[in-house]
């Protein structure tokens, strides 16, 4: 079990630079048609309707399930509980840059570097648990200083 949670919290980063990558093609697409069709409204790119799937319901949805193998095997809970209370943030910081003010957008880009961040240090953690079980003999010892 401990396998599936090192490669869940890393796909949770991937999902993370995906989104950040599908973001940007929503935006070139809504710039390409304002160009091509001055004057008419344009439809709801893809990359941004990507965007909102990914980010509304994949992330946060592989963030609980995350969370909840870390609960089971009791390994990597605090790095864990972190990302997913930075998706379910992230989610906040997403839809109040719509409907309260674009200033939030701001924070909504930077926290998906901690997200990422704090995927990646949850499967750090299973990692290193995982490799202290299976070489005990190898665990650092304190030396006495003289």
């Amino acid at each position: 079990m401990t396998i599936t949670i090192k490669y869940l919290a890393r796909l949770i980063a991937l999902l993370v630079v995906v989104q950040a990558a599908v973001a940007v093609w929503g935006v070139a697409e809504d710039i390409q048609f304002q160009e091509a069709n001055p004057g008419v409204p344009s439809p709801f790119p893809l990359g941004a309707q990507l965007h909102g799937i990914l980010g509304m319901y994949v992330i946060p949805i592989a963030a609980l399930v995350l969370f909840v193998l870390t609960l089971i095997v009791r390994r990597a809970r605090l790095w864990a509980g972190l990302a997913l209370a930075s998706a379910v943030v992230q989610v906040l910081f997403g839809l109040g840059g719509i409907l309260v003010t674009p200033y939030l957008g701001l924070l909504h880009g930077i926290n998906a570097f901690v997200l990422a961040g704090l995927a990646m240090m949850a499967a750090r953690e299973v990692d290193k648990t995982q490799e202290a079980a299976a070489h005990p003999q190898h665990r650092r010892q304190s030396q006495p200083v003289s």
